[in-house]
This record gives C-alpha cells, structure tokens and sequence, in this order.
C-alpha cells in the first residue's frame, strides 16, 4: 500500500469537523446541541462501536497469544500516558494541564488507526486494533475522568469510573472470551449504530469550535508541541519498546499506527460533559488530525 493512500481517509475526518463548525456558525447547531449530542455519542454510540469491534471478529487466539497482543496494545496506549503526565509536569499549563494531558495521552485508535491498519494488513490488524479499546477505555474512564474533575485534586467517584462505556468494555472481553451465539439481528444493530460514532464526533467537536476562528487553532505553539509529542515521540518509543515484546510484523505495526493517531476526539466529547475548555481541546484535535495527514505515513514509511 502507497502511504499517499492514507492521506484521504484523514481528509474525511478534518471535512466532517469542518461541517460541524459551518453548522454552529450558521446556527443550525447551538450550545444544547453540542452538549446533548455528546452525551450521546459517549453513552449509546461509543458503546456501541466498542460491542461491534468484537462482534465482527471470528478470530481465536490462544491465551499466551492474547496475553502478548495485549501487552503490546498496553505499551501502545500507556507510553502516551506516560510521556503526557511528564510533559505536564514540565510545562506551565495551569487548569489546562489536564486538557494538554489528555490530548497527548488519548488516541484516536477507532477512527483514524483502524482504516489505516485495515488497508495496510486487513482483518487480523482490524481485530488487534478493537482489543486495544480495553486498556483505552479502562485508563480513560478512571485516571482520564479523574483528572477531568478537579486535576487531580478531587477524589474520585465510583459512579464516574464505571461509565457506560467501560461496562460496554468489560462486556466485550466477556464477549470475545466466551464467544456466545448473537443473533443476526443484534449484530447488524450494533454494527448500524456504530457507524454513526464517527460522524457525530467529529461535527460535536467542530460545532464546539463555532464561538472561534478556525485558525485559531494553528496559532497557539504549545498545541504544537502537543502534537510533536502525540505524533512523532509516542509512536517512534512504541515501536522501540515492542522489540523486546513480540517479532509479530503485523501486531507491531499495528500498535505503532495506534500510538502515532492524532487526539481522539472523545477527549472534547468529555471536556463538554465537565465543564472544560471544549474550544481548547478541539484546537488540539483539529490541529493534530490535519497534521497527521503528514505524520502518519512518514512513520509507516519509518518502520515499514
């Protein structure tokens, strides 16, 4: 596959936000749209797309097999975590520390790793790529909430932890481990209301950016190194570390590609839900989704 190839599929992404803001400066879209339909979208669409990721799979692997694509898909999404929370403590970011935070740490692993890996090696990378929606949404729903309520300096609720989609999270290992009958019907009803994860998200959070200008976006600096980080160091160090894990081409690349995706946009989904810096945050995603255009194919071709 040409890297060339990518570059449309992440044009889709940046178009889609762009809709969502022509609709909020027009109007169409106000304030109670963009925080009710992001309620939505976590709550019944993202669960929705994490029960489809396993249900479209008919893959088995042994337990030592799991427990190492597992591992390489933790180092995936942890390295970011990681190299996000040391990046806050050396930057001067104030009550935007945990906004910086999550935009390094969270990755767009459905929507912008998951076409990428699918057209690179096909249903195996696809399924490598779902089973890393565990140690996303587990880091997300607990540690990710718990700096979006206070920054660290709240404690943390067990009504927050458990959110619908962890639940849907922990529902889906059940699912791929136990591998029960599902009928046609549920299938094709998760599958119709996942796709509509990607959309929904991408015009929330251009709807979110519509009391700014969107070039606002390329102008604050410490949103480019925000990018730097979450594009170049994350996945360049994933891939570093994976050498000591597995010799497996395909699981390797794969979680290199996830560590290299931009900010997802369920960072500004969540920002809305508590009263964050939703403009901050959609600055961020825009800007490291339409430099992932470059960034992404220049690793693949890196590793590759």
């Amino acid at each position: 596959m040409e890297v060339s190839a990518l570059i449309p599929k992440m044009t889709i992404f940046v178009v889609l936000m762009v809709i969502g803001y022509l609709c909020a400066k027009t109007n169409f879209a106000g304030k109670e749209f963009t925080r009710d339909t992001s309620k939505m979208v976590i709550n019944v669409f993202m669960t929705a797309t994490i029960i489809n990721s396993v249900l479209v799979t008919d893959a088995r692997l042994s337990g030592g097999e799991l427990a190492v694509v597992m591992l390489a898909l933790c180092i995936a999404i942890v390295v970011g975590w990681v190299l996000a929370a040391v990046s806050c403590r050396v930057m001067r970011l104030g009550e935007k520390a945990p906004l910086f935070e999550l935009l390094i740490a969270v990755v767009n692993n459905m929507f912008i790793a998951l076409p990428v890996v699918e057209a690179l090696f096909g249903s195996e990378a696809v399924f490598y790529c779902s089973l890393s929606c565990i140690p996303f949404n587990v880091i997300l729903y607990t540690y990710g909430v718990y700096r979006l309520q206070g920054g660290g300096k709240s404690a943390m609720r067990l009504k927050d932890i458990f959110s619908v989609p962890l639940l849907a999270t922990f529902l889906a290992l059940i699912l791929f481990v136990t591998h029960p009958p599902v009928p046609q019907v549920l299938r094709d009803l998760f599958s119709t209301t996942a796709s509509a994860t990607m959309p929904l998200s991408m015009i929330v959070i251009g709807s979110s950016l519509g009391s700014v200008g969107l070039l606002d976006a390329f102008k604050n600096w410490k949103l480019y190194i925000m990018s730097f980080i979450r594009l170049l160091v994350c996945p360049l160090l994933v891939w570093l570390l994976l050498g000591f894990v597995t010799e497996d081409m395909v699981l390797k690349v794969t979680s290199t590609i996830i560590a290299a995706s931009p900010s997802a946009v369920i960072v500004s989904v969540l920002a809305i839900q508590y009263d964050r810096d939703a403009v901050y945050t959609s600055e961020g995603i825009l800007l490291s989704t339409v430099l992932s255009m470059l960034t992404i194919p220049l690793v693949v071709y890196l590793i590759m």
